[in-house]
């Protein structure tokens, strides 16, 4: 099965690269991280039961990006690897891989995004606080639970489709697929799940700067432990975004979520975001409620709040801050579900002495608790790492 996710995002990269044209340059860009990492409470687990650990790490990816006059291709592989001498069961060699094609036509624009990652589930289930996916998308899966060892293969593909009726108005249509497995199925904590969703909207044009996108959607969840659970709803959604590339946005919405014991509850949806650059400053930040299936074997409402600022207190010094907020509650009031609060910051300067090369400390605190656990979990880490990250170099064109 694993094989089959791979192989899938495998084609999807080499239909879309056949899509660009022979003859683009490709720009090649390595990013090399390795350094020494501790951490108190690595499987963040009750107060009595930590498991601290340390040991090297190193973390590779290499981007492949081409651009064309209509739009762009980059598809980026990388893996990352951890080995602590005194706890290995706590060792893990990760694989990840995303791809980003975008084409855009005189009155049609498309892209299609793709993730795949096979990892360990003590990092798939307890999540940074850097930021993956786009300004307002939210995370969905993880449960908090990896107390016993096993690895998550997850893949995901995100389709989007944009047609212009006239200047004022544009027709979206996407769909989002998500299949997660794990090696093992563990009850109320690793359980298979596949989400399969659909949405389409009328973007209406306010401004030179602000849109009014009004979206139904339609999906179908399905929980390896519950069976196939129905959502339909609509949002409403205002954006704006300048010259600048400030954007922002505002969202509410509902869905009727149906369960398979035939029962129905509905579950308000919303969400608000910024993603500024300024100056020195680069700041994303949003909240958000979306409904999706957990690993927990559960539909759940998630509440979200992201958070990641970098400022650049001198030409070679950064500054790099993070936040990552969670609220996971169930839909279906017979369910068995718990409901979780997590929470993680990451505070770290990263100095580049070289062009090529950098210096980066961090350090990062991580809460979670479970409705009627007698104590939160927490844990605190830290890592000093070398960054290895030269600039982009050209592939020859292929004349």
């Amino acid at each position: 099965m694993n094989a089959v996710r791979g192989a899938v995002l495998a084609a999807l990269g080499v239909t879309m690269a056949s899509g660009a044209h022979a003859d683009a340059a490709w720009e090649i860009t390595p990013t090399v991280e390795a350094g020494y990492l501790i951490d108190d409470n690595y499987r963040l687990t009750q107060p009595g039961t930590e498991v601290d650990v340390a040991g090297p790490m190193l973390d590779a990816q290499l981007q492949l990006l081409t651009r064309t006059q209509k739009g762009e291709f980059s598809f980026t592989p990388r893996v990352r690897a951890t080995y602590f001498p005194d706890e290995s069961d706590a060792d893990s060699q990760d694989y990840f891989a995303a791809l980003d094609w975008q084409n855009n036509g005189q009155r049609v624009r498309t892209r299609i995004r793709g993730d795949f990652a096979q990892q360990d589930v003590l990092n798939s289930e307890q999540p940074d606080a850097d930021i993956g996916t786009d300004l307002g998308e939210v995370d969905i899966g993880d449960s908090g639970r990896s107390l016993v060892n096993n690895r998550r293969t997850r893949l995901g593909v995100r389709p989007e489709f944009m047609f212009e009726l006239s200047p004022r108005r544009q027709i979206e249509l996407g769909a989002i697929y998500t299949d997660v497995g794990y090696d093992d199925q563990i009850a109320g904590a690793q359980v298979d799940f596949t989400l399969i969703e659909g949405y389409a909207g009328l973007v209406s044009r306010l401004s030179e700067r602000s849109t009014l996108t009004t979206r139904i959607r339609g999906g179908r969840f399905d929980v390896e432990t519950e069976g196939w659970t129905d959502t339909g709803g609509a949002e409403l959604e205002w954006q704006t975004r300048t010259a600048a590339e400030t954007r922002t946005f505002l969202r509410a919405g509902a869905q009727v979520v149906s369960m398979p014991s035939g029962e129905e509850e509905t579950a308000w949806t919303a969400g608000g975001g910024l993603s500024w650059i300024a100056g020195r400053n680069e700041i994303l930040t949003d909240i958000a409620r979306s409904v999706a299936p957990s690993s927990a074997g559960a539909i759940v409402t998630r509440d979200q709040l992201r958070l990641r600022l970098t400022r650049a207190m001198s030409p070679r010094l950064e500054l790099l801050a993070g936040v990552r907020g969670i609220h996971d509650d169930k839909v279906d009031e017979t369910s068995g579900f718990t409901a979780r609060s997590y929470a993680t910051a990451d505070l770290g300067l990263q100095w580049r002495w070289q062009e090529e090369f950098a210096l980066k400390v961090a350090y990062d605190y991580t809460w979670q608790e479970f409705d009627g656990a007698e104590d939160a979990a927490t844990s605190s880490g830290a890592m000093i790492s070398i960054v290895y990250q030269p600039l982009q170099r050209l592939r020859p064109r292929n004349d």
